[in-house]
């Protein structure tokens, strides 16, 4: 009879701090962008004092904060590599059955989202209804969004809660993970890192496509900016990205000994880093050169980065790996679940008072972390630990 790790037990060997630090971090950047967005974004009226303070920080700041896009393609690539480190085993395989992979990832997410989608559809069912919207597009997106498979079809992203179109192309890669390591595992060291190495190209492949439809300097419509910014299959280089890493340089919980000689103070993961930072503070990054930085020219900065950070190399491994990052770094599902409710605060505060608009953005953080602490902890976590043991029969 095949036995399986206790979703305790698992949780209990993922050591690798450095990496839940820096995803803390990453989806936090994310966050701060959508927040940027609902000040860059054309206002109606009586709602132009929305995140007034991004007008007061310093330039440099403020473009740093703006350019939370490029952590998205870090958040993909780091999912992968995190969920190969547990999961793919010696063998090649899956290290559990399918179902119950899906099962312990599912849990995680469906849960509360599913709560939140609701209240968000019945929020904003009046309004999109005010705006001349049927029922024949109204109640498949809904149904959509609360499934989490929206990021398949660009103009049902932004109706409901535009943030969760992260964990609908999540939910995808989950999928598909177990059939990406049977084919991954095909190959020999020497060909998965031939593979690793093209990777960047691969993920560019759209983009380089949409390109020709869109050249530089026209720009294209909204619906399909999302569809290249969020479809699912898209994102499947940056995920398969991550898998290899961990296979390549037998990065995983079955080996015990692959951080071999560490603790080294500086490392090319920090120059990688430091990199990263600096063409975030970049001002003018037009849409296309956006589009071929998130989608693959600033991977190959990303694969160094985890692979230092996961052997517990140079100043950054040490600084993400401080006691409490850890704790942080599990709240990174609650973030993506709960900004839509916190945005849709932003705007509702301004209605009522439109001075409430000073102070907003340190609000906003200060209250994410509010919300996010405690539901992760007493109301994610133990619901999905609940639904485990009554699905997966475990004591």
């Amino acid at each position: 009879m095949e036995r399986h790790p206790s979703t305790a037990s698992v949780a209990n060997r993922q050591t690798l701090p450095a990496l839940s630090g820096i995803r803390f971090f990453a989806i936090f950047h994310i966050y701060v962008f959508h927040l940027w967005s609902l000040y860059d974004m054309e206002h109606p009226e009586g709602f132009e004092n929305v995140m007034a303070d991004f007008g007061r920080l310093p330039d440099v700041l403020v473009t740093f904060l703006s350019q939370g896009w490029m952590s998205t393609s870090f958040f993909f690539l780091l999912s992968g590599f995190i969920l190969s480190y547990l999961y793919w085993g010696p063998d090649g395989k899956l290290s559990t059955s399918p179902r119950r992979f899906w099962v312990m990832r599912f849990t995680r997410l469906y849960p509360i989202h599913m709560v939140l989608i609701i209240l968000a559809i019945l929020m904003m069912m009046p309004m999109h209804l005010s705006r001349g919207m049927g029922w024949g597009e109204l109640v498949p997106s809904a149904l959509a969004s609360l499934t989490l498979t929206q990021s398949w079809y660009a103009p049902w992203v932004p109706m409901w809660s535009w943030p969760t179109w992260a964990l609908s192309t999540l939910v995808f890669l989950y999928l598909i993970m177990p059939w990406l390591m049977r084919v991954m595992s095909g190959l020999d060291r020497r060909q998965m890192f031939r593979l690793l190495l093209a990777m960047p190209l691969i993920s560019l492949v759209p983009t380089m496509i949409f390109t020709l439809f869109f050249p530089p300097g026209t720009e294209a419509p909204l619906n399909w900016q999302i569809f290249i910014g969020s479809t699912p299959l898209f994102w499947v280089p940056h995920f398969a990205a991550g898998m290899l890493l961990s296979r390549v340089f037998s990065i995983s919980r079955f080996n015990p000994d692959f951080k071999g000689s560490t603790g080294r103070w500086w490392a090319w993961g920090d120059l990688a880093l430091v990199t990263v930072i600096v063409i975030a503070c970049l001002p003018g990054i037009g849409d296309t050169l956006k589009f071929f930085l998130r989608h693959g020219l600033v991977m190959p900065l990303y694969l160094v980065l985890i692979l230092d950070l996961a052997r517990g190399n140079g100043l950054a491994a040490r600084i993400f790996s401080l006691r409490g990052m850890n704790f942080l770094g599990e709240t990174g599902f609650s973030i993506f679940i709960w900004q839509n409710m916190v945005m849709t605060a932003c705007f509702v505060a301004v209605m009522i008072n439109p001075q409430w608009g000073n102070g907003q953005l340190l609000w906003a953080i200060i209250g994410m972390l509010l919300i996010a602490i405690p539901s992760t902890y007493l109301l994610e976590k133990p619901l999905a630990e609940r639904l485990r043991k009554r699905w997966l029969k475990e004591k």
